[in-house]
């Protein structure tokens, strides 16, 4: 099964992620320091929460789905609160066809955009409008740059920037590359992959193992176009995850890309957990093994409280001036009105659901 995303499938992700401008951040969270992982709490006016979770250095997506954190933030989740807590995205973008993603936020200090390196052994990067560096995941020092706090961001040396080639520059790479097949060229010289280097050459009806002719390069370029503007319609082929319907072997389909990771991988999660819990049975007593199941019955009890709770508060906020008429117009007729009488008078009120006369109780559904 697919563990990393490639440079195409950030390219999908980030169209997807557009949905998250203009989302403000509510809460973030990270797992212990030596699991690289985050997660991102958004709130978006009309829409109520989005997630985005981000396991570095494999994996980026919008989850519906939130795991148990740390009580106590570890250092780096305690700096980005500080630093975005109530900031608003701005852009979401990708790295030219590298795998870094680039989140931009409007914050009270200024423009503060979150680099994250989705390659190697990963990182988050928060840089300032002069693009220097004002904290970061961990310091990484190498061949061709140093990535430390202080210092101005250097991104890693450019590789060819696929999704914007024109046909003559697609050609000149072709005919430059050292490898033995376009299949090889396609999957290292333009850092598509090996999967999706092979649906390319299926797309384009080419021999994948042998190298391209002046007559074949048009119709890999046009091939290569289409690829990057098909419609989002997510595929689960035996383990392989991908953006849009390939073209043989199609397996279930997804409406969004960001679904079809989060079933996948936040099942992952489940399962690993309800291993661990497992394990953490086998080793105990009846009697603690009890405590234990009832312990999780407790947490997923309110973790379920929470959420509720959170889309109440929410859709109360969003309708708070239309509540606050109603009350003070209801308060004003109590003076004058019994609670019969009030009830007779708001009874076409869509807003109200129920008038309890004895204690003065009153249910609204927003």
């Amino acid at each position: 099964m697919k563990q990393e995303l490639t440079s195409l499938d950030l390219h999908y992700l980030v169209k997807e992620f557009q949905s998250l401008v203009g989302a403000r951040i509510d809460k973030i969270y990270e797992q212990d320091e030596d699991r690289n992982e985050f997660l991102f709490i958004f709130h978006i006016s009309g829409v109520g929460k989005q997630m985005l979770r981000i396991k570095l250095p494999e994996l980026c997506y919008m989850t519906e789905y939130k795991q148990l954190f740390p009580d106590t933030p570890p250092g780096y989740c305690m700096f980005l609160r500080k630093h975005l807590s109530g900031a608003r995205i701005r852009e979401i973008r990708q790295k030219g066809f590298e795998r870094i993603l680039e989140i931009v936020f409007t914050t009270k200090a200024g423009i503060r955009t979150m680099i994250c390196e989705l390659f190697s052994k990963g990182n988050i990067v928060l840089v300032d409008e002069e693009q220097k560096i004002r904290g970061l995941l961990k310091s990484q020092n190498w061949q061709a740059r140093t990535v430390r706090g202080g210092v101005k961001y250097e991104y890693p040396p450019e590789q060819t920037n696929t999704s914007v080639l024109s046909q003559d520059q697609f050609k000149e790479v072709v005919s430059k590359s050292k490898m033995d097949s376009i299949v090889k060229t396609l999957a290292v010289d333009f850092g598509l992959g090996g999967f999706y280097a092979e649906e390319l050459c299926k797309r384009a009806k080419i021999d994948k193992d042998k190298k391209l002719d002046d007559k074949s390069v048009a119709s890999v370029y046009n091939a290569l176009q289409n690829m990057f503007n098909l419609d989002i319609k997510a595929n689960n082929v035996d383990g392989q995850l991908v953006p849009f319907k390939l073209s043989v072997d199609e397996g279930k389909q997804y409406e969004t890309f960001n679904k079809l990771l989060d079933d996948v991988f936040s099942d992952k999660i489940v399962k690993d957990a309800e291993s661990k819990v497992a394990s953490v049975k086998q080793g105990k007593e009846s009697k603690v093994s009890v405590i234990i199941r009832k312990q999780e019955e407790r947490l997923i009890s309110l973790e379920k409280g929470i959420t509720e709770n959170q889309r109440k508060g929410e859709s109360i906020y969003e309708h708070y001036q239309e509540l606050k008429e109603l009350l003070d117009n209801i308060n004003s007729d109590r003076k004058k009105m019994n609670w019969e009488e009030v009830k007779k008078k708001y009874k076409k009120n869509k807003l109200i659901k129920s008038i309890d006369e004895k204690t003065g109780k009153i249910v609204v559904d927003v």
